[in-house]
């Protein structure tokens, strides 16, 4: 398995919720970072030309009224644009 980096918020439980496609049974390593806003991920020292760019497109979706999708409706959007086919 490869690394995974995600984003994720602590419920009032305290509780993470892990993405779906980690395995059951997986043994991982959880680094906790806390970060100071919703934008914190687009703080990395270094960034490439097409990262910047590619962030500044976000944000500016983002200024517009965009809405950022779960790892869900990103598979059901590609499924939905493939005329409803899956990769299952």
């Amino acid at each position: 398995m490869n690394s995974l980096v995600f984003e994720a918020e602590i419920d009032n439980n305290h509780n993470v919720h892990l993405p779906e496609e980690l395995p059951v049974g997986t043994r991982v390593r959880i680094h906790v970072e806390p970060l100071s806003d919703a934008t914190a991920s687009e703080q990395v020292q270094g960034q490439s030309e097409i990262r910047r760019l590619a962030l500044a497109a976000r944000r500016a979706y983002l200024k517009r009224g965009g809405k950022l999708l779960s790892i869900d409706e990103v598979n059901e959007e590609v499924r939905r644009r493939r005329g409803g086919v899956s990769n299952d």
